[in-house]
């Protein structure tokens, strides 16, 4: 990993401390920036000329430097979106998404794809954009530096899939307690009263709060909930995983009981469809099927029910919080959480009804 110039030290330094000051206020000279940080002018100037290339600051001949807020245009204004260089349906769905909004807004949208075990965070200080989308491989997992880049950074960076209790992180995603509660409801009203959950994704906040909620939930309901982890290991092909585990585990599956099962993803849970489809398990006829997530595979027609925040809406949500902070109005919410719905296709039974009338949604 290459060393950090005392330049690029220096630019952070003084980027932070231009986002903790209002519009207009004074800036210290390079004259004073060497003599408060004990730097040569060699390593000062590149860093101001940075500050001021980067619309942070403008300096005027007689009169100093002085810090620039909301002064950023909005039409133009460049964007970039950071996603994980990953084979993923749901991270091109995403892709498409956020890329699709900001473009419809006037803003110029560049994609830049990045190692899925590279440190994204401290590589954002070095992008000049005027905002960051980031579509992040690890969506509640940061490390102490990693926060204060998050946290201090002067031009919004904005996490996109999930909420975070994190003060001062700006993200949008699906609310997840609401996820899990939704999820079980659903099911509820189908008639299942023995739920089956699928841990096929890596363990996470995210994952914690939404089954956690959705166990707690169901139990109040009086239903059974099982839980079956699949012990996804970071780094290696959920999807994989979850097909080897259900090649080992499938009789403790059938066996268990439940009338439905919920999968931790879409995309695994098209890997449990077309497992059980092999096996002669008939979807939804003797097990039903539900997923978080809404995907989009291209000339695949939607079968399985999900439940998660509507891409559109999350999309707009992480437009509007751009909007705001490049017009200067930093008061406004930057954490939104987005109500989650059930899409419904044809994966979902309902056992309410009478032998012979069974009806799937």
């Amino acid at each position: 990993m290459n060393k950090t110039s005392k330049s690029e030290q220096l630019y952070r330094l003084l980027a932070e401390r231009a986002s903790q000051l209002g519009d207009g206020a004074r800036f210290p000279t390079l004259r004073e920036i060497m003599s408060e940080y004990r730097v040569s002018q060699f390593t000062a100037a590149p860093a101001l000329k940075r500050m001021q290339r980067n619309g942070l600051i403008a300096s005027h001949v007689g009169r100093g430097s002085f810090v620039i807020r909301g002064a950023t245009p909005k039409k133009g204004a460049r964007i970039l979106y950071l996603r994980p260089d990953w084979p993923s349906h749901s991270i091109e769905a995403m892709e498409r998404g956020m890329t699709g909004e900001a473009l419809s807004r006037g803003y110029c949208c560049e994609v830049v794809r990045y190692p899925v075990d590279a440190d994204i965070y401290r590589q954002l200080p070095d992008f000049e954009a005027d905002a960051v989308i980031l579509d992040p491989i690890r969506f509640d997992s940061f490390t102490a530096e990693q926060l204060q880049i998050l946290t201090s950074s002067v031009r919004p960076v904005v996490l996109c899939r999930s909420t975070l209790p994190v003060f001062n992180i700006k993200c949008v995603g699906s609310h997840l307690m609401e996820t899990g509660m939704t999820a079980a409801n659903y099911l509820y009203r189908k008639g299942h009263r023995r739920i089956g959950v699928l841990l096929s994704e890596g363990r996470s906040y995210t994952l914690s709060t939404m089954t956690e909620t959705l166990r707690l939930c169901a139990a109040t309901l009086g239903c059974e909930v099982r839980f079956f982890d699949a012990e996804i290991r970071k780094g290696v092909d959920s999807c994989v995983q979850t097909r080897a585990y259900l090649e080992r585990n499938c009789g403790e599956i059938a066996g268990s009981g439940i009338s439905a099962l919920f999968v931790c993803s879409y995309a695994t849970a098209r890997e449990a469809l077309a497992f059980l489809e092999r096996r002669g398990i008939d979807v939804p006829g003797r097990l039903s099927l539900l997923s978080y997530g809404f995907d989009s595979i291209p000339d695949e027609t939607p079968r399985i029910s999900s439940v998660d925040s509507p891409l559109p809406k999350q999309a707009a949500a992480v437009l509007d919080i751009i909007d705001r902070q490049l017009c200067g109005d930093l008061a406004s919410p930057c954490q939104i959480s987005i109500k989650p719905e059930i899409l419904e296709y044809k994966s979902v039974a309902d056992i309410n009804l009478k032998p012979g009338k069974a009806a799937v949604s």
